[in-house]
């Protein structure tokens, strides 16, 4: 008998025992909860490694890009990975494959070092094909600005289109160099009297140059030349600038 009491003595303080365990393991678990939120609320605020998504990367991950954010086929805001060091940017773009953005390594500034740019794209459909671009400083992540091309093609590009019964006279002026060609275009059709910028923006990186194609049009998607900015970096005022625009027209 006293065996048996014995026995259901020690079980009983086994279930105890057992009860007190659980609880000490949710307490334990309990901080660790609140942990995590805080940490969360410190990648919305400083950026971290929790619920980035990769995007891209380059060769031997010298460069990665995260999606903060992704809603409506949209990336919102992103994490720029250079070299171990991290930054938060709120750059949009498309998140679909065939939209991912182009990653160069190239010294833009000529301070022998090189820069990272990147270019992603803001738009593409039918007659339209518009690209943005970002130039960041390798070694503290610091974005340099650069002029958009329309400001620049606005104030140093003068156009003008004639229109005879659809066969239209475009006269492109860019500095004391004038450019001329013609264009058959619809009779029926009212054209404006000067060209159309805007529907076509192309950033690339050429021998250390960051250069934008923005082509001209007369018409929806008729597109009928294309102006080439090369830009060069103005130390001075620690932004990117025009150094030169290169007229070229669009063969039918």
């Amino acid at each position: 008998m006293l065996k048996k009491e014995l026995g259901v003595v020690m079980l009983l303080s086994a279930v105890l025992f057992s009860g007190c365990g659980l609880d000490k393991d949710e307490t334990v678990r309990q901080p660790m909860d609140d942990s995590f939120s805080k940490q969360i609320k410190t990648h919305a605020e400083q950026g971290s490694e929790l619920n980035e998504k990769l995007i891209l990367s380059s060769d031997k991950d010298k460069v990665k890009l995260f999606a903060i954010n992704e809603k409506d086929n949209e990336v919102q805001g992103i994490t720029l990975e250079i070299n171990g060091k991290k930054k938060d940017f709120n750059w949009t773009f498309p998140a679909l494959e065939e939209y991912k953005p182009q990653i160069y390594f190239a010294d833009v500034t000529d301070d022998e070092t090189e820069e990272t740019v990147i270019t992603a794209f803001k738009n593409r459909s039918p007659g339209v094909y518009l690209e943005e671009i970002h130039v960041v400083k390798s070694d503290d992540l610091t974005e340099i600005n650069i002029e958009k091309p329309l400001e620049i093609i606005a104030k140093s590009v003068e156009t003008s289109v004639q229109n005879n019964k659809g066969s239209l006279a475009v006269t492109v002026k860019i500095g004391d160099k004038q450019h001329k060609l013609v264009h058959e275009g619809d009779p029926d059709f009212e054209y404006k009297n000067e060209l159309n910028f805007g529907g076509v923006v192309d950033y690339n990186v050429i021998n250390n140059k960051i250069v934008a194609k923005v082509d001209g049009s007369v018409g929806i998607g008729e597109y009928i030349c294309s102006l080439t900015i090369y830009y060069k970096y103005d130390n001075a005022n620690k932004f990117f600038t025009m150094d030169k625009i290169e007229f070229s027209p669009i063969n039918e």
